[in-house]
């Protein structure tokens, strides 16, 4: 059976939809953390979900730059510009929040994994595939776009 969607434009598109709920989510989360409740604010209440490893000045200097890291790490998402580097430092961002709480497995929804780990996943996606041609990496780097495109499916 052929697919319907064998085609360039359905992987590009494949790769803005994975980009930018995971990018908007990210910005819209560290503008909030950073405008509505402030960042010490954050960082005191979260500063006991360091985990005991860890040094506490890294920990607290960590919680600093989380912020910060989601509003530039989403936008970076958003507009498809480095992406294969910011879907590596969002997967491990986000794979080190799900540590840091406890939450690998969430035994209280009906999927098996956190949320951070789900979105873990789309960044890991954007990382190895590639932003596609909706992006900003696609009209800077025209020369990686042939590379980076997926090879056609043959059935």
């Amino acid at each position: 059976m052929k697919s319907t969607c064998n085609c360039e434009a359905g992987y590009t598109l494949g790769m803005l939809f994975a980009r930018l709920p995971l990018g908007i989510s990210l910005a819209h989360t560290g503008f909030r953390k950073i405008h509505d409740v402030g960042v010490q604010n954050w960082v005191s209440e979260n500063l006991d979900k360091v985990p005991n490893y860890m040094p506490q000045g890294f920990g607290n200097l960590y919680l600093h730059a989380v912020p910060y890291a989601e509003v530039a790490l989403g936008a970076l998402l958003v507009l498809g510009l480095l992406s294969r580097v910011s879907g590596l430092l969002t997967a491990a961002m986000l794979v080190s929040f799900a540590m840091a709480t406890h939450q690998l497995v969430d035994t209280t929804a009906t999927l098996p994994f956190s949320t951070p780990l789900i979105y873990a996943c789309f960044a890991l996606v954007v990382m190895f595939a590639g932003p596609g041609k909706l992006s900003v990496d696609a009209l800077l780097f025209p020369t990686r776009r042939a590379a980076a495109t997926p090879p056609p499916v043959r059935d």
